[in-house]
């Protein structure tokens, strides 16, 4: 062993102390950290706008479909078209066929309304669960009469293979074909009864 492998520090001396970091390290590694932090946060910015956007475009849809069912239910009430529409429901068979094709539009007018909703599932914005409860409390007042299920049962087989054949399909072949014309005649008021004359008091005799 030389003097120099086992020589020691001297007593009280200290490690010379790190060479100082460049600075340009540092910097370099606040930088990146910027940038990470710029990436999350934009990425949570970008989140949220597609959240709102998405948010936006199935009310201005939902705004939609309400507008076609409004315009639907305008359409059946104008007084030549209510008749006709009335008429489908009691005696289907005494339509002419302007009168058949007249129906026939408005219901084609609803499954297109209901086609909509199948879009918007398409495109995330609705799920199938609230398209099946719509279907479900609009078709017995367009589909539950015998014309209605009747041509239906014809325009079918071109809806084959597609949502609406799989969830409105089962939904109108369910219904009651008398359903409006007994939902008609619940809603009719009795005529009232002639209100009775109030009776006169007997007068009484003049004496003699």
């Amino acid at each position: 062993m030389t003097g120099h492998e086992g020589a020691q520090q001297p007593a009280g001396s200290e490690a010379p102390p790190p060479a100082p970091q460049p600075l340009i390290d540092r910097w370099g590694r606040w930088l990146a950290f910027g940038a990470n932090l710029g990436v999350v946060l934009g990425l949570i910015i970008l989140i949220v706008e597609v959240r709102q956007n998405a948010a936006l475009t199935r009310a201005a849809m939902e705004q939609q479909k309400n507008q076609f069912l409004a315009e639907i239910e305008l359409s059946i009430s104008r007084r030549e078209m209510a008749e006709v529409w009335v008429k489908s429901i009691y005696t289907p068979e005494d339509l002419t066929g302007a009168e058949a094709r007249m129906i026939e539009g408005h219901l084609a007018a609803t499954l297109l309304q209901w086609d909509q909703m199948f879009q918007m599932e398409v495109a995330g914005l609705t799920s199938r669960e609230r398209i099946q409860q719509h279907i479900r409390n609009t078709s017995r007042f367009y589909f539950g009469s015998r014309f209605a299920k009747n041509w239906w049962r014809v325009e079918k087989p071109g809806w084959e293979g597609t949502p609406m054949a799989e969830v409105a399909g089962p939904i109108i072949d369910a219904l009651d074909e008398n359903f409006l014309a007994d939902q008609m005649n619940r809603t009719r008021l009795a005529p009232l009864a002639e209100p009775a004359l109030p009776t006169q008091p007997a007068q009484p005799e003049p004496a003699p």
